[in-house]
């Protein structure tokens, strides 16, 4: 588990209840669940900088493979969408308005600074294709280490992931950026049958 101080834990746990009230279109506390939201935001980039974990940012799309394999330092215990409250499957249902909120902070905003230096750095700036690269090949590695460990077991888990990327594609994606999007199926199978969904991204992808 990642090392967190009172404070954070605090402000993590009032996350959750913002992102309660912003699923919910007509929570009449939306605009203060907003304000909540921006402030922690802020907090965090500011505790980033005096801790020395700010890194100046860039608008280069991080070269290497845009195949969406994870790098080790994402395989722990609690990664960063993790730590934001981000689950799926069975075990942690979550409502798909929910996990999109999640989804639309970790892309928008500024995340916490806990585990490591490197590992936070992966994740780039707020609205950066590094932001926006990190997310869909963790969701999209994440459906195809589990198609090959039991997909039948883990089918909710795969399709709320297939989802989420889904969503992420649809509402920052499309016409903004340009690298490769990460396909779900694991790669030895990519050659053979594809899902009708990967299809339509690798032709949307090679189509640019």
């Amino acid at each position: 588990m990642i090392p967190m101080s009172p404070s954070l834990t605090y402000d993590l746990g009032r996350l959750q209840n913002v992102f309660k009230k912003l699923a919910s279109p007509h929570h009449p506390f939306q605009d203060q669940a907003i304000k909540v939201r921006d402030e922690i935001s802020l907090d965090w980039c500011r505790r980033a900088e005096q801790g020395g974990w700010f890194v100046w940012p860039d608008t280069a799309v991080p070269r290497g493979p845009t195949n969406g394999k994870l790098s080790a330092s994402d395989w722990r215990p609690q990664g960063m969408l993790s730590l934001l409250g981000y689950h799926v499957g069975e075990v942690l249902p979550l409502h798909p308005s929910i996990r999109e909120r999640i989804l639309e902070y970790a892309f928008e905003h500024h995340l916490p600074p806990v585990a490591d230096v490197p590992y936070f750095h992966e994740w780039g700036e707020p609205r950066s294709a590094r932001r926006l690269q990190k997310l869909a090949n963790t969701l999209a590695a994440l459906a195809r280490n589990a198609k090959r460990r039991n997909a039948a077991a883990l089918a909710r888990a795969i399709d709320e992931w297939e989802q989420d990327l889904m969503f992420l594609y649809d509402q920052y994606y499309t016409d903004l950026f340009h690298f490769g999007w990460p396909a779900t199926q694991p790669f030895e199978a990519q050659l053979g049958k594809q899902t009708l969904w990967d299809f339509a991204f690798n032709f949307q992808t090679v189509a640019r």
